[in-house]
């Protein structure tokens, strides 16, 4: 309910500022469509007295597969590679872990052209965590955005976007125990860092997986 409050209460006080804005306006619809969403699915659980969304292992793999066949129609397409890979997973909210790395990879798609390059790649940074870095080769960002307004809602780098999605993304992942962290130069493109606490395991840390996106 405090997640849903805080969406809702971001929209209403940016609304008069933004309320002409088209973008705005799709992206309240989109966040009331989603916020009535959840509110249903909250009422059934309490209905049925069941837990409410509770954090369960999540397997990256799988979650990356899932992510690339969401982009499929997508320009710069996103390709899934190696398989090989043993799956990594960590204690999260299936869903809503799948929003957050989904709007970092829709950022790297919407921030490059056609033409261009993006990489995701997953790779077991100790035995304690697991890192994902969404890269690309699109329009970056300048060092003054990172600094003054990279995290905060209604700020963006990108026409078309509002930022919300980066602070949910940073909020999120801290919640988690993880961190968030940006690396870009203009023109030359961006890459996003996720560093997640990973489940524990006796294997030895998996190999490399990436998704690649060819020239």
């Amino acid at each position: 309910l405090k997640n849903i409050i805080a969406q809702l209460s971001l929209m209403l006080k940016n609304a008069e500022r933004h309320k002409h804005n088209p973008v705005f306006q799709e992206d309240m619809i989109e966040t009331v469509s989603n916020v009535e969403a959840r509110m249903r699915t909250l009422m059934r659980q309490l209905q049925e007295k069941t837990s409410i969304q509770p954090r369960k292992p999540v397997d990256l793999n799988a979650l990356l597969k899932r992510i690339q066949a969401d982009k499929a129609q997508q320009q710069p397409a996103v390709t899934l590679g190696d398989q090989s890979a043993r799956s990594i997973e960590v204690h999260a909210h299936p869903e809503r872990l799948e929003r957050v790395i989904g709007h970092l990879v829709q950022n790297a798609i919407e921030a490059t052209p056609d033409d261009g390059n993006v990489i995701v790649s997953m790779a077991a940074q100790s035995e304690e965590f697991v890192r994902l870095t969404v890269e690309d080769s699109g329009c970056g960002m300048s060092p003054e955005f990172m600094r003054d307004f990279l995290f905060k809602p209604f700020q963006s780098s990108r026409t078309s976007g509002m930022g919300i999605g980066g602070y949910e993304a940073q909020q999120y992942i801290g919640e988690l125990g993880g961190t968030l962290v940006f690396e870009s130069e203009q023109q030359r493109g961006t890459r996003a860092i996720v560093t997640l606490p990973c489940m524990a395991r006796n294997t030895a840390p998996a190999p490399s997986l990436a998704i690649l996106q060819d020239e």
